[in-house]
């Protein structure tokens, strides 16, 4: 068996009806680690001994027909972001190089409750802004993976973890998942709790999901979703059965937006997007071309002032003693944002109310809203992580987002598409993810030895 191969659900599937047990799965994994960490330097902490303690005890469990919940003995990979009891929490930073905390972040005791073995902790830019990690994009090692949730997409692709948590503040989930050929959702903001989560900017912030496919993130959202007394930004509106639901929907109708997404794509990028139009449309979708508000001009400008000021205010206290510990792009954006007068912050956030009341009127009568994921494939180098501004928008208005992957490029490098759709409506987000995945089949591998 190619347990690497196996995504999430088809792993669940098989532990619950006995033909796997979680200490056979993570095994292969480890194996699948020791042979291709080296080269693609995903993970900041692998957690061996936590991790086949935890296995073994839930193998033993399944024997006897008892199971935590659906992620049952899966292990899965936390970005290094996230707090982890007794699991050093280092956000990719000379700050935080000791930090071990003593509690989990709310999505990580959500998954343990589920039952999900925690692997370990992967690579994330510094703070989850620019500065670069070491990971590697498994499709192709000269290129970036993507950022800044940059290990855990590199693992979900080389097939070392199922699944992995990231997180967005502009594109952060999004733009590695289309990068290294996978489905990345990001929740509407409030969906998902962000306690124990070190944060960007905190009116931005969202967690992310990284997956092979569709099914799989509507699991992993039915485990995290919901309100968290912890977090006072989580929505009280109940969590749907996110599976169940999207198999609801049939050929949805779609919002294309051209304007600035095609001015700022390469072409390569624009040929993938029309082709995945015309197939989507092909096959039943109403695909209607549709206009930009006159706000999004100046959303992404103000996106980058609230991000850049929250920042500040987050890091301002260890900045002053510490300045010099930080990578130079964090340290410029902390520098600029602690410059910004709260006259201009308080513009930016006016406009970010005009944005979210005229995106509102857009999206009304589609399912979704339709558009490229990324503006180029993967780049090449380490010194870059992609360029966020197909996502950033959406991150500035809290809107979900999702991206499937569409085709590779002629060089071999993944495209997606990405779906946009009202707050709060991921079921009718993932049930068009699904539909769209279906028709366009992606179906290829990263060229992994």
């Amino acid at each position: 068996m190619d347990a690497f191969k196996l995504t999430l659900s088809e792993a669940s599937r098989l532990i619950h009806e006995s033909e796997l047990t979680p200490s056979e799965l993570l095994e292969f994994l480890l194996q699948r680690i020791d042979h291709l960490e080296p080269k693609l330097e995903a993970w900041v902490t692998i957690d061996r001994e936590g991790a086949m303690a935890t296995a073994e005890k839930y193998s033993k469990e399944a024997a006897k027909g008892r199971f935590r919940g659906p992620l049952h003995g899966i292990p899965i990979g936390v970005k290094d972001i996230y707090y982890t009891a007794g699991m050093r929490t280092t956000a990719g930073s000379k700050i935080l190089s000791d930090f071990t905390p003593n509690y989990d972040a709310t999505t990580v005791a959500k998954l343990k409750e589920a039952g999900a073995i925690i692997l370990g902790k992967t690579e994330t830019t510094e703070f989850a802004t620019f500065d670069p990690a070491p990971t590697r994009n498994p499709w192709n090692t000269k290129h970036t993976p993507g950022g800044s949730s940059s290990g855990s997409a590199a693992a979900v692709a080389a097939g070392i973890c199922p699944a992995a948590l990231g997180s967005q503040t502009g594109g952060s989930t999004i733009r590695p998942a289309a990068y290294c050929g996978l489905v990345g959702l990001k929740p509407t903001y409030g969906r998902v709790s962000r306690y124990g989560i070190v944060p960007v900017s905190w009116s931005l912030d969202h967690v992310g999901i990284i997956t092979r496919t569709v099914e799989d993130a509507a699991l992993l959202l039915e485990v995290l979703a919901g309100y968290d007394p912890k977090d006072a930004t989580t929505s009280m509106l109940p969590v749907p059965t996110y599976r169940k639901a999207m198999e609801t929907l049939s050929a949805p109708r779609l919002g294309l937006l051209k304007g600035f997404f095609y001015e700022k794509a390469q072409e390569e990028v624009r040929k993938n997007i029309d082709e995945a139009a015309g197939r989507l449309g092909a096959s039943g979708a109403e695909v209607v071309e549709t206009e930009l508000p006159r706000s999004f001009g100046a959303a992404l400008g103000a996106h980058r002032i609230v991000m850049n000021v929250e920042a500040a205010a987050y890091h301002e206290e260890t900045f002053r003693s510490r300045m010099m510990d930080y990578r130079p792009s964090l340290r410029g954006m902390i520098a600029t944002g602690l410059l910004v007068p709260a006259s201009t912050y308080l513009k930016a956030q006016r406009i970010r109310s005009q944005f979210i009341r005229e995106m509102t009127s857009v999206i009304e009568g589609f399912d979704c809203l339709l558009t490229p994921a990324t503006t180029t494939p993967a780049p090449r180098g380490l010194s870059s992580t992609g360029d966020p501004a197909f996502n950033s928008p959406w991150s500035f208005c809290g809107f979900p987002s999702m991206t499937v992957p569409s085709g590779l490029t002629g060089d071999g490098l993944p495209l997606g598409i990405q779906l946009v759709a009202r707050p709060f409506e991921e079921e009718r987000l993932l049930g068009a993810a699904n539909w769209c995945g279906r028709v366009l089949g992606f179906g290829y591998e990263p060229p992994l030895e």
